[in-house]
């Protein structure tokens, strides 16, 4: 008997349609259109909301409040890359000067250590080598150059991306009502099979993904607030560029806590040695213990509870398969996976007001319930 494919299909129809899903993402990160896509998508869930509420207070058209939302938005951004870019360049520019001597400084200190500790000398020259420069950029030192030159362009890409994005966005929000009224049409075109088998799921999916990247940003934005008040009492410099980097390290759980600490040590231990580094590692799990028993209890609330070691593992499957964009998005996603996919709990979303207040209340909807 011949093998008949679209029997097949027909036979195997939720498979089908979701393996073609999951391969469209794939391309679109193949093809660097994730990143796009995912910033059109987190600006129009963090802005629909405000908007529906201003309109149905104030009865004002919805496209008057898009409007003012996002010329708010964009004036911000403005402002702030006005007066935090040309200061974070400065530093950048300070701290790779003294980034050579930074190294040394911490090579010395570990021959010491290695000189009063004769059995920790073995380890203890392996930690030099991945602290020469060349090791830790992958390049000669004569090459800093042109790595600095594909760093710039990667820079330009992301803004472009973010500007993009912010345009994208802006533009689905200013039709947003039409656009989700052609999205409920397909239901009866010649397309139901897929939105009766997608819609309900693809919501769900995008109300976990984008309520977990907006929780990420709230606790990433307070750890940077945490550790640069401690960082000024400490006299770490340069407070801006290490601050930067802590925001965006805080966006990949777990991992990023480590990224963010490594260069906050190296420039304490080039400032006063070892022990002005130790109380910079005090400092930093203070802020991680406030992040892991104060922030991620009462903005993540349950649904993100996982163990530590299965993070990880998830940030590198992530990362080996998406990038970048895997390490950040690969903890929400794989809850999702595994809790409504495999296990198929109907598990409830938080609002967005019980994000802060330590999850939904008691008797509270799920967004997705249907009354």
């Amino acid at each position: 008997m011949a093998f008949d494919i679209a029997q097949f299909l027909r036979t195997n129809k939720t498979m089908a349609i979701w393996a073609a899903f999951f391969g469209l993402v794939w391309l679109a990160n193949y093809y660097g259109l994730f990143g796009l896509v995912f910033i059109t998508y987190i600006l129009c869930f963090l802005f629909n909301g405000p908007i529906e509420s201003l309109a149905a207070r104030t009865k004002l058209p919805r496209t008057l409040w898009a409007a003012v939302i996002y010329i708010v938005f964009v004036t911000v951004v403005l402002l702030l890359v006005s007066s935090v870019v040309p200061k974070l360049g400065t530093e950048s520019t300070a701290f790779l000067k003294k980034l050579p001597d930074t190294l040394e400084t911490l090579r010395k200190h570990l021959d010491q250590w290695a000189w009063l500790a004769p059995d920790m000398a073995a380890p203890i020259s392996k930690v030099k080598d991945y602290l020469a420069l060349e090791a830790l950029v992958g390049v000669k030192a004569e090459t800093l150059f042109t790595l600095a030159v594909n760093s710039l362009n990667q820079v330009t890409t992301y803004i472009s991306t973010f500007l993009l994005g912010t345009l994208f966005s802006f533009l689905i929000m200013l039709d947003f009502p039409n656009l989700r009224a052609k999205t409920i049409a397909l239901r009866d075109s010649r397309l139901r099979d897929i939105y009766d088998v997608t819609a309900r799921s693809v919501v769900r999916f995008a109300i976990v993904v984008g309520m977990g990247f907006r929780a990420q940003m709230m606790i990433a934005a307070v750890n940077t607030v945490l550790t640069a008040v401690g960082m000024y009492f400490l006299g770490i410099e340069p407070v801006m560029l290490l601050s930067t980097v802590v925001f965006f390290c805080g966006l990949i759980p777990v991992l990023g806590t480590f990224i963010s600490s490594a260069p906050i040590v190296l420039v304490a231990v080039n400032t006063t040695g070892p022990a002005h580094a130790l109380w910079a590692i005090v400092m930093i799990i203070i802020v991680h213990t406030i992040e892991t028993y104060v922030l991620n209890p009462r903005i993540v609330a349950a649904m993100f509870k996982i163990s530590p070691l299965i993070t990880l593992m998830i940030l590198y499957v992530g990362h080996k398969l998406f990038g970048l964009w895997g390490m950040v998005l690969g903890v929400p996603i794989s809850v999702f996976v595994y809790r409504h996919v495999i296990l198929g709990t109907e598990f409830q979303l938080p609002r967005p007001t019980d994000a802060v207040a330590g999850g939904p209340k008691p008797g509270a909807a799920s967004p997705d319930r249907k009354d």
